[in-house]
């Protein structure tokens, strides 16, 4: 059942955006075939809190949980208040809060021109929020895509059968996705998009989006479509709306595409899963956690003060900082891992002879889990015999933190200590 028609917070700013001199109409109302559209569609970037009222219509997922085999994973998903509030990212289309929270929102207009005379004749405008929802445990994605403030002026009223809501593959012209049917191993599995025949809302005209102005889109990704050891399938997804008028005239809204990938990595807790490619993997430790201190001060010392630790080595540069070059975790290639921690162990021997026997363990930055560990680091590394439950509490930490980020063999990340 879809959620009924939801009170949606006005957001001056941004209406603001929407209108322009293109709003002027003839005065000789021309026929529905003389008229030509084009459609544009603008990022909005964040809006002021003053302007934004409390009111949050992603309460309609409660009605749509995410699928079984997340288990109690807290996702932190974006809300859509919070989306309003933030806005997309500087530089990008949108904001990708963590691998499984998106938030995409922009403002549309399109502009019914007379052929006859070259002049607009009516126009429509409305804000497009998108909230995404990736998975622990399925290879599924799913979006909430709301239509908002929706305002008609001349030849485009609410009775105007315009709008047809379908998603492409890859880009605007690529395959359009229909439920039921796969393109690149992702099938839809959601009802039928607005204005399509099996759509669980079938009423396409602006007075029926004012009415219903939320789609929820929900895909499946074919485990066989993956490559390699963890099953990895990367997809691109398009919104993909399209303006229907007389004639074939028809225009499609060009948005910018939405990166997914999906895997089955048997080494993660949950052994398959989907995340949004967008973002920075940054694992976070902090120095004023007690419990890690030891250990987030040796990688703090690494990284801003390599010429103080060990091995000594004339103009040392550790990887991995937030403005350094990223480290890569390693699963597969267990050798490599190995040779890493013994050669931070050799260098712990050195320095801190018979450690082990005092409680203490070696802590290797770069991680030994990393491609950039100490083997073929050529000295751009630091080990430190440390206590040994503050080392241990920090490896468990970035165990935790592989699993809950979904980070594979071979993914890029940084490390920032507070």
């Amino acid at each position: 059942m879809r959620p009924a028609r939801l009170a949606l917070p006005v957001i001056a700013s941004a209406l603001a955006v929407l209108f322009s001199p293109a709003t002027a109409v003839s005065a000789a109302e021309p026929t529905p075939s003389d008229i030509t559209y084009t459609a544009t569609y603008t990022p909005l970037d964040k809006v002021d809190s003053a302007a934004v009222q409390s009111n949050d219509p992603s309460a309609a997922r409660a009605a749509n949980p995410r699928p079984p085999g997340g288990g109690n994973f807290n996702y932190h998903d974006v809300t859509h208040d919070e989306c309003v509030r933030h806005g997309n990212s500087a530089g990008k289309p949108e904001w990708v809060k963590n691998h499984f929270a998106l938030c995409r929102r922009g403002t549309v207009q399109v502009v019914g021109t007379d052929v006859r005379t070259g002049e607009p004749v009516g126009t429509l405008t409305y804000i497009e929020t998108i909230i995404g929802y990736a998975y622990q445990g399925e290879r599924s994605v799913s979006f909430d895509q709301y239509f908002e403030h929706i305002q008609t002026t001349g030849t485009v009223k609410d009775s105007t059968t315009f709008l047809i809501n379908r998603w492409n593959q890859s880009s605007a012209t690529g395959p359009v996705l229909h439920k039921g049917q796969k393109h690149g191993g992702v099938t839809q599995i959601s009802g039928g998009f607005r204005g399509e025949v099996g759509a669980a809302q079938e009423d396409a005209t602006i007075k029926g989006w004012k009415r219903e102005a939320m789609e929820l889109l929900t895909f499946d990704e074919d485990e066989t479509s993956g490559t390699g050891q963890d099953k990895i399938h990367k997809f691109d997804f398009v919104p993909a709306t399209f303006f229907i008028s007389e004639d074939k005239k028809n225009v499609q809204l060009p948005e910018p595409k939405i990166s997914m990938r999906f895997d089955s990595a048997s080494y993660e807790k949950y052994k398959k899963g989907s995340i949004f490619t967008n973002t920075r993997n940054t694992l976070t430790y902090d120095r004023s956690n007690p419990a890690i201190t030891e250990t987030a001060q040796h990688i703090y010392d690494a990284q801003h003060h390599p010429e103080n630790t060990v091995p000594a080595k004339a103009g040392k540069s550790v990887p991995g900082g937030p403005s350094a070059k990223p480290l890569h975790r390693i699963f597969y290639d267990t050798e490599r891992r190995r040779q890493n921690r013994e050669t931070a162990r050799a260098v712990c021997q050195a320095n801190w002879p018979n450690y082990s026997s005092q409680d203490k363990d070696c802590d290797e930055y770069p991680f030994s889990s990393t491609r950039e560990g100490a083997w073929k680091a050529q000295g751009n590394f630091s080990a430190r015999a440390l206590d040994k439950t503050d080392n241990q509490k920090a490896g468990s930490q970035l165990s935790t933190w592989y699993n809950d980020a979904r980070i594979l063999d071979g993914d890029a990340f940084y490390v920032q200590v507070k």
